[in-house]
């Protein structure tokens, strides 16, 4: 019987390692320019994020840029730098990092956590470094994947070295870190609801900690395969993607999952972006090309639309519309009381006329989208079209 679970494991772990390996090449990157090299060109598929009038987004070159909404202006860029060892044929060198998080602009501080092991907190108004964590010469965590939240003062983020850290999100300095790894590598963001926090592995668990002390509670939750997307809490519910190409929703304090969808056969492949839920449905983009709409509570599908291309980035939701950007660089509209509901049909289709990997953010009619030739576009889904966009490239 030992044996058998040995065997079971090692077979568990072969399929993540393969799954994690096939998802880099697949959906990102070149040797140097991308995650397993160095470069001038960093890579990354760091996105968006929207605050009192200023866009914030991690540059496909190392850096975190302030533009003003208005005017496009560009107020402040704030460039963070590693050294790579080399490797991949890749000569070690002095280059900006790669950006794998999208900045979280809180108060009066924006924050990034990067691909060479540090979390970053610039000021709001100058872009100037507030703190490092950890400070430097002190070491770096696991390189860093999926974003950071902020609760209560404090920044969570998971880490390649498989930990959760907790930092007073004022100066930086550690409140817990998990006592031991979780998985072999943390590459999604934690979720949190109350005072408990959630986090999926690669290897298929959900775990419950405590937001205050860092401690493992008695809950956890285990699939059969690995866990491709951050998890999404509702309603004492998680909904998360598998690399089984299956949506899962798990009631939190189960041993079992309420529901899977597909009920039957996998979707054509995984649920990479996280989902999102409004109004009991929940909405989840594919790297098969489709959005799907499935009843929260049951699983049962509402309706789909092929948008046909991967699906990288999550939807997102302003003012009763759901926003859908494909890898095409294919932003489609839907109206949650009309089109989606009934015919899954996209009351607008924009093309940006860049491909689309990283996460997007929204304020009213404009959407703000990072494309993958470090453009910024501003969308206007009111009129279908592109208002504006603005290079984000340093010309040398």
């Amino acid at each position: 019987m030992a044996t058998t679970r040995y065997l079971s494991y090692r077979m568990k772990r072969t399929q993540v390692l393969f799954f994690v390996v096939i998802a880099l090449l697949s959906l990102l990157l070149t040797s140097c320019g991308g995650i397993f090299g160095g470069g001038s060109i960093s890579g990354g598929w760091s996105g968006t994020a929207f605050d009192n009038g200023v866009i914030y987004a991690g540059t496909r070159d190392g850096r975190v840029v302030a533009v003003n909404s208005s005017n496009q202006d560009i107020l402040w860029s704030y460039a963070i730098t590693t050294t790579s060892s080399g490797g991949m044929s890749c000569s070690g060198t002095s280059a900006t990092t790669r950006l794998y998080t999208t900045p979280i602009a809180d108060g009066d501080l924006v924050y990034i956590a990067t691909y060479s092991g540090e979390v970053h907190a610039v000021a709001i108004g100058s872009g100037e470094q507030v703190w490092v964590y950890p400070p430097k010469g002190e070491g770096f965590i696991g390189a860093v994947v999926g974003d950071p939240v902020i609760a209560n003062g404090i920044v969570y983020t998971s880490s390649s070295d498989g930990k959760v850290y907790a930092l007073n999100a004022t100066n930086g300095k550690i409140k817990w870190e998990t006592d031991r790894p979780l998985a072999d590598k943390l590459w999604t963001s934690p979720a949190i609801q109350g005072d408990t926090l959630y986090v999926s592995t690669l290897d298929g668990h959900i775990y419950a900690l405590s937001v205050e002390t860092g401690q493992l509670l008695d809950w956890s939750f285990e699939a059969d395969a690995g866990f491709a997307s951050s998890p999404v809490i509702d309603e004492n519910r998680i909904y998360v993607g598998s690399f089984d190409r299956y949506l899962y929703g798990v009631g939190i304090g189960s041993n079992s999952s309420i529901w899977r969808f597909p009920s039957e056969e996998a979707a054509g492949n995984w649920f990479w972006a996280s989902p999102i839920v409004s109004e009991g449905i929940v909405y989840a983009g594919c790297l098969d090309g489709r959005l799907y709409a499935v009843e929260a509570k049951t699983g049962n599908k509402v309706r789909e639309f092929d948008a046909e291309s991967p699906i990288v980035s999550s939807p997102v939701l302003t003012d009763g519309l759901l926003v859908v950007a494909a890898e095409s660089g294919n932003v489609y509209v839907f109206d949650l009381e009309g089109a989606l509901e009934h015919e899954a049909v996209a009351s607008k289709a924009i093309s940006i006329g860049a491909n689309v990997r990283s996460s997007f953010c929204a304020d009213d009619e404009l959407v703000y989208i990072l494309a993958e030739d470090n453009e910024l576009y501003a969308v206007d889904i009111d009129k279908g079209e592109v208002s504006w966009k603005v290079s984000l490239t340093i010309e040398e």
